[in-house]
């Protein structure tokens, strides 16, 4: 299995990450899990036989794929040799691109031309030109996302602001303390967050103080006994039970899986320069 990351740098006020996994005949069948990574994203699934499991429900994932935010992790399969490239979108991208209201998506992967068939045939002839050569497929679709119009007011400014204070404190906030630095009442911010991101914003703070963790523990920049101090978790115990909640597995259990999708994204070089915008 390949997971390689691509430079955003021209789409970098829309685009978190750009990406490609290969997976090769000897990998498969490979099973991984997903974990909440308080982005959606965009991914064309170049060849079969890949599926999630969600409340028990097998659900296959092919061609050009939109995922929506998730609030716990999800197994994935992969039967056979294969290839997925994708885009992850800053947190209001897709909201100001489409105008979905993506609490509608949440905890769902669904094709994008059942909801936007003319984005889904302009990015579908983009990912199936540019196949053979992914540095130039990401340029594609950095130019055609530029061209695009963006839908921003006076909400999704405070909506990016809001996530931008939570980013820069690494989910060491509380709402009432950004409702200190809003014209928002609480209500008014749960409402616009959910509709523009897809979570509430208590859970992106909950998902984005948990990544942050993760993220310096797989680095090995610190022990997860200070971490867990550092990021404001009373005890072992309230840690678990996040950890529970976003990787549907104990702590311990974790390190017995080869969950190397997930371990090589928390490692992904271009994070630490996201965290500055």
């Amino acid at each position: 299995m390949n997971l390689k990351y691509y430079n955003t740098e021209t789409a970098s006020h829309l685009v978190d990450e750009f990406y490609s996994i290969e997976y090769s005949k000897k990998d498969t069948p490979f099973t991984t899990i997903i974990i909440p990574m308080a982005f959606s994203s965009i991914s064309y699934i170049y060849s079969g036989n890949q599926y999630t499991i969600q409340n028990k429900s097998k659900k296959e994932l092919k061609g050009l794929t939109i995922f929506g935010q998730f609030i716990k992790s999800y197994p994935v399969v992969v039967e056979n040799a294969g290839l997925c490239c994708g885009i992850s979108f800053k947190p209001t991208t897709l909201f100001k691109l489409t105008n979905i209201d993506l609490s509608k998506i949440t905890n769902q992967h669904l094709p994008l031309d059942s909801l936007k068939p003319n984005l889904s045939k302009k990015l579908k002839t983009i990912f199936l030109n540019y196949q053979d050569n992914y540095e130039n497929l990401f340029k594609e679709i950095s130019i055609f996302l530029n061209s695009l119009p963006i839908l921003e007011d006076k909400k999704t400014i405070i909506i990016d602001h809001v996530i931008l204070l939570i980013n820069k404190k690494e989910g060491l906030i509380s709402v009432n303390d950004i409702l200190k630095t809003i014209p928002f009442g609480q209500k008014t911010l749960e409402t616009e967050f959910k509709k523009m991101v897809g979570i509430t914003p208590g859970k992106y703070i909950q998902i984005k103080r948990f990544l942050n963790l993760m993220r310096k523990y797989e680095k090995g920049q610190i022990e997860l006994k200070d971490l867990i101090f550092m990021y404001d978790y009373y005890d072992e115990s309230h840690f678990a039970k996040d950890f529970k909640l976003f990787t549907s597995n104990s702590f311990k259990n974790y390190f017995k899986e080869d969950y190397i999708i997930v371990k090589q994204a928390l490692k992904n070089n271009y994070y630490d320069l996201l965290q500055k915008n």
